[in-house]
Order: C-alpha cells, then structure tokens, then sequence
C-alpha cells in the first residue's frame, strides 16, 4: 500500500485525484462524507471518465489503438480495486 501512495499506478493516480477532490466529515467510515464513501465514489468517478475517454478514442480507433488499450487496462485495474473494496 505504501508503493501506491509513493509512486501511485495510473488508476490509483485517478483515483486519488477525484477522492481528494470530494468533501469529507473526518470520520473513516460513518456518514455520507466518510473516507470510506469518498474513497468507493473515487473510485465511481475514475471508471467513468476512463469510460468516456476510451469513448472518445474509438471515434479515431485507427490512430487511437495503443492508448485505447492503456485506459482499458487502467480501467481493469479500477474494476479490480473496486471489486477488492467491496470484500472489505
């Protein structure tokens, strides 16, 4: 978990960049505002952009093919993330 915060992969970079965009109340895991919440809707909003650039890439697929196929191994990644918060 340490590497992730020192040097972040892609999808953790947009993840972190969404979550500490969103308002907190300071508590890890009660409310609405909860790390625990913001962290899950971080992780909402990354699989959405990374949706909407791939999205936009596939109008020019025959130029775009080699960055299609980094945002959706970013995308796996955010997936698989997400999938191993809910086990929490």
């Amino acid at each position: 978990m340490l590497e992730d915060i020192i040097n972040p992969t892609p999808a953790r970079q947009l993840i972190n960049d969404f979550y500490y965009q969103l308002p907190n109340n300071g508590s890890l895991k009660e409310g609405l505002l909860s790390c625990e919440r913001r962290y899950n809707e971080a992780i909402t909003c990354s699989l959405i952009s990374v949706d909407k650039i791939i999205e936009a890439l596939e109008h020019h697929a025959w130029q775009n093919r080699k960055v299609i196929e980094m945002y959706q191994e970013i995308k796996q990644e955010l997936i698989q993330i997400r999938d191993d918060q809910m086990e929490i």
